[in-house]
């Protein structure tokens, strides 16, 4: 019994091998074996002919009957979308190694001009290219239309051609990327994510901002890289940002991306930035203070050693010459320039200070207050506390005040004065009574 199983197991073996080797047959024809390394993409073949020295070496697509429906190239790369990526011997400029797009009839889609390439991903890929000094990066579709360009000009010490090193795989010229080393940390222009990281990049309802070695980048949903790893910073928080804009940095400088699409909007240009309010933008640069909007337009020029946020009564404090006073958003000189110093506005009140005296002005620039006070502080409630020769009042924002009380200092004196009396009284009284006293006797 055991022995017919046995015989049995051997023949249904046998029948699968068999099976196997017509089946590989037919899928690997005799033309395939001159070749050393092929892969099929339906009725289409990538092969690849090596020299047995190995310094040499070429690939072609053919179709199911060995016919080459290309000349030869350095390489082919996977049919990805219709389209696979390919590397030229030596383009139509005289070019060397140049990358380009085919489709499955061998016809050239999107020329060979590119230093290095991408497989493309929902009808997307990359193309990177000499640009200056730099090497830049462009997204194309599948008929070679650009959709984005990454504006690496505004990264003027990163991605450098100079500094770029080629990392290669043996013969096959499509899977070459450039590299750089940014404090002793491998970086590239080009960006690929993992499988988990691409499902988080695609629910997130903004652009996708993550943070690799110091150094910060931001990719869309569609996994376009809108700012290459090279940003110093993001304002993550929202504590200098706002208005559909987001704060970024660059070396010692500050711009602004699209809080939406994640595209830097307004270049590196400011050393300084203030939280932005009601449409306006206070940013830095060479040393005064500026409005601009935030299409990066200037809008109040650079003239200030000092600015204040713009509140809710369209004014802003600010300072030249170190002198204070306000201006609203159009640039308009609304309290003049002349005080020690200038709050900010609240219930329509700012308080200012001059000749070490303090007061209140109203939004157009008028003192509200029938007196100056020694001490005073803005308002932040409906009331505030101000203070004229140790006497205290609570003022009201429409310039009204009421006594409060007395400083401690006053205190003090009418505690003295009161000891002194109480000390003084009973010894008139002892020394008239005395006095009685001898005059009766």
């Amino acid at each position: 019994m055991i022995a017919r199983n046995s015989k049995f197991l051997a023949f249904v073996i046998l029948m699968c091998v068999s099976f196997l080797f017509k089946a590989n047959a037919a899928q690997n024809p005799d033309w395939l074996k001159k070749y050393q390394e092929h892969e099929q993409f339906g009725d289409v073949f990538v092969v690849k002919m090596i020299e047995k020295s190995g310094d040499a070496y070429s690939s072609f697509l053919v179709d199911k009957n060995g016919n080459k429906l290309t000349p030869a190239y350095r390489d082919i790369g996977k049919f990805s979308n219709g389209l696979a990526e390919f590397v030229t011997f030596e383009n139509h400029h005289g070019a060397l190694g140049m990358h380009g797009y085919i489709n499955k009839s061998g016809k050239i889609i999107i020329p060979p001009i590119y230093r290095g390439a991408g497989e493309f991903k929902d009808g997307i890929t990359y193309v990177m290219y000499p640009k200056g000094r730099q090497f830049g990066l462009t997204y194309l579709d599948t008929l070679g239309k650009e959709v984005y360009k990454i504006p690496v000009e505004l990264f003027p010490n990163d991605f450098l051609i100079g500094k770029a090193q080629a990392a290669y795989v043996a013969y096959h010229d499509c899977q070459e990327d450039f590299i750089w080393y940014v404090n002793g940390n491998l970086t590239t222009l080009n960006w690929n994510f993992g499988r988990y990281t691409e499902i988080d990049i695609k629910k997130a309802k903004e652009p996708f901002r993550f943070y690799y070695h110091g150094k910060f980048g931001i990719v869309d949903k569609n996994l376009i890289l809108r700012v290459p790893v090279a940003l110093d910073d993001i304002d993550l928080i929202y504590k200098h940002s706002g208005r559909g804009l987001a704060r970024v940095k660059y070396g010692n400088k500050f711009g602004y991306v699209s809080s939406k699409t994640g595209e830097i909007v307004i270049p590196f240009l400011y050393d300084d930035t203030q939280k932005p309010s009601l449409g306006r933008y206070w940013v830095k640069k060479g040393n005064k203070w500026g409005c601009i909007n935030k299409k990066g337009e200037t809008v109040i020029p650079f003239l200030y050693d000092y600015a204040g946020r713009f509140m809710d009564e369209n004014r802003a404090s600010v300072s030249l010459n170190g002198k204070f006073g306000h201006i609203d958003t159009t640039g308009k000189i609304t309290t003049p320039i002349i005080y020690q110093s200038a709050s900010y506005f609240k219930h329509g009140v700012a308080m200012i200070q001059l000749n070490d005296k303090y007061a209140y002005i109203d939004t157009r620039g008028k003192v509200i207050t029938k007196t100056w006070f020694s001490e005073a502080e803005p308002f932040r409630e409906d009331m505030v506390v101000t203070e004229k020769y140790g006497v205290f009042y609570d003022m009201s924002p429409d310039g009204s005040f009421q006594f409060k009380g007395f400083s401690s200092a006053w205190k003090a004196t009418l505690i003295i004065v009161l000891l002194f009396i109480l000390a003084l009284v009973p010894k008139r009284i002892f020394s008239r009574f005395k006095a009685a006293k001898t005059k009766n006797g």
